[in-house]
């Protein structure tokens, strides 16, 4: 299939805006995929060749849905865990609608990958108005080397985009495709009244695209969170992983559902706002997956809680707090405020990087509390590397 008839074909599906008609045609995708990408099968990355499965390759390629382009962010013998992405077409396309680029303006943009995102905003603001920062040297390489095959020459910069661009500064828009838990206040000071976009996600639920509006001194900024994409992990501000067992573990039972608490995926944004250092996941132990659900919850400081969900709802906490006990007294909370869901939270950026989450229907307000020491490795990216690829129901 060639680019035009695969745009024509995802406008047709309404997966992409017919607004975006133009530089999706005059950008292709293909250009941008690398040889190797990966695809799930029965709960694996299974990696698709070019050269052996050209057929196979196209079709992903020719698809509406995310492609893992790059596992352990490329270091041989890892866990297989995704470690970079091309984004779905509308994924891109509400990046795009989000940011409000017009021709002429000054767009840096975190995180290149092969260049993609980086090819749409030159074909829209024009090229030598468009930086891009990669902070793995082999991706920046194969960033150059892609964006250049296709005709387009940004600024492509090597370095971590938590520090942005200072030498191409200032900027009028800053776009993120790597998921942050905090804004860096380079990205205000660089970006003095223009506009920020980027995913703004919680080790509790990874999703949610937040645009700021900064003010004219580079200061402050203010948003709102627009969408439920989910994006890979900005590598300095990775959540940590699950931590070794603490003594003594303290038992009690579960007051609610542990499954029903975890399940549900509007919770978890406004709980990971509330805990903004808490993580989840499932897992099952041996044996049959009805028997054994389990859920687990964690800090950066060694606490950890494991909730049983059938039976008698067993839970085991150990580490200096009760994890469950707050998920669950959150989730009370979460229940009281009528069960806000993301666009009803506002954020504030303040000097010094303070960040205010703001729910105004509760006339409701509080501050994050600044990151924990930055974890890195590919092995950090964990489980929630494998759920930041798409949209969010």
């Amino acid at each position: 299939m060639d680019n035009r008839a695969f745009v024509d074909c995802l406008i047709t599906r309404g997966e992409l805006p017919e607004k975006w008609r133009a530089p999706f045609t005059r950008v292709a995708r293909e250009d941008f995929v690398p040889d190797r990408i990966w695809t799930k099968e029965a709960g694996r990355w299974i990696a698709v060749d070019r050269g052996r499965e050209g057929e196979r390759w196209s079709e992903l390629v020719h698809s509406a849905r995310y492609l893992i382009t790059q596992l352990d962010d490329g270091l041989p013998g890892g866990p297989g865990h995704p470690t970079s992405s091309s984004s779905m077409p509308a994924v891109n396309a509400e990046l795009l609608d989000a940011l409000d680029l017009h021709a002429g303006h000054q767009v840096c943009e975190a995180g290149a990958g092969y260049g993609w995102t980086a090819a749409l905003l030159s074909d829209i603001a024009g090229e030598n108005n468009v930086t891009t920062i990669e902070i793995d040297p082999d991706l920046t390489r194969a960033c150059r080397i892609h964006l250049h095959a296709a005709g387009h020459h940004p600024h492509v910069v090597l370095g971590d985009a938590t520090d942005g661009c200072p030498r191409r500064a200032p900027f009028d828009r800053f776009l993120s495709t790597l998921a942050v838990r905090r804004i860096p206040p380079t990205w205000l000071r660089q970006t003095p009244g223009g506009i920020i976009v980027t995913p703004f996600h919680t080790p509790l639920a990874p999703y949610g695209l937040l645009r700021l509006e900064v003010s004219d001194d580079g200061r402050r900024a203010h948003g709102r969170f627009t969408s439920t994409v989910a994006f890979m992990w900005s590598r300095p501000q990775r959540p940590a992983p699950w931590p070794e067992e603490t003594s003594p573990v303290r038992e009690s039972l579960a007051a609610l559902d542990p499954a029903a608490l975890a399940g549900d995926v509007r919770a978890q944004f406004a709980l990971g706002l509330k805990l903004p250092d808490l993580a989840h996941a499932w897992r099952y132990d041996a044996g049959e997956k009805h028997e054994s659900l389990r859920v687990r919850v964690w800090d950066e400081a060694g606490s950890r809680a494991v909730a049983y969900c059938h039976g008698p709802r067993a839970v085991f906490q150990s580490g200096p707090r009760d994890l469950w006990d707050e998920m669950e007294q959150a989730y009370t909370w979460y229940q009281a405020a009528g069960t806000p869901g993301l666009r009803d939270f506002e954020v504030t950026v303040g000097p010094r990087g303070r960040h205010e989450v703001r729910l105004p229907q509760r006339g409701e307000r509080w501050v994050l509390p600044p990151l924990a020491p930055a974890l890195t490795g590919p092995q950090q990216a964990g489980r929630a590397a494998t759920r930041a690829l798409g949209p969010r129901p």
